[in-house]
């Protein structure tokens, strides 16, 4: 464990720059630090996932908590697209505190006071993730998008995308 967390903060020390626009903040001994950053979003790759240029590097990013529907999967594109559509080419803060095993920093996005991470939910374009957040807010959002039909609800029987990728693995 302790290895992981040194790769870790080794990755986020990459990533994190001081004097580069970017802030460390202290945590907890054994925990990693919360990073922050700001950056332009050049590329959205799905409903969960997009790119943005920090510090003149693009970087790879995963939304924290919420798992949207695969490309080929009923309801991706338009994931991908509600996500283009809150983020295209604007400033976005991010806060994050690990890194996933592709080496993406999983990130908590906001444009100015908007939670992106939880507007996707609000919006019916992702799960909350629940092997990784127990969120109550975020999951009484999914709730209520689930009872309005909103995106992916509007199908009788959506498919997690966990559940999804385990059927459709080395396809």
């Amino acid at each position: 464990m302790m290895i992981r967390r040194t790769v870790v903060m080794a990755a986020l020390a990459a990533l994190v720059l001081p004097g580069q626009g970017r802030t460390w903040s202290i945590s907890l001994p054994g925990e990693p630090a919360e990073q922050h950053a700001t950056g332009r979003v050049t590329g959205v790759a799905d409903g969960d996932t997009m790119y943005v240029e920090i510090g003149g590097k693009s970087t790879r990013v995963r939304l924290a908590e919420i798992d949207a529907p695969e490309k080929a999967q009923p309801f991706g594109r338009r994931s991908e697209q509600a996500l283009r559509d809150l983020v295209a080419k604007k400033v976005v803060s991010l806060s994050w505190r690990t890194i996933d095993p592709y080496g993406r920093p999983v990130v908590d996005v906001r444009v100015g006071t908007l939670n992106v991470n939880a507007e996707q939910v609000k919006r019916g374009y992702a799960w909350v993730y629940r092997q990784y957040s127990h969120d109550r807010q975020l999951i009484a959002d999914e709730q209520q998008a689930k009872a309005s039909g909103l995106g992916l609800w509007a199908d009788p029987h959506p498919i997690p995308p966990w559940d999804w990728r385990k059927d459709h693995k080395g396809r």
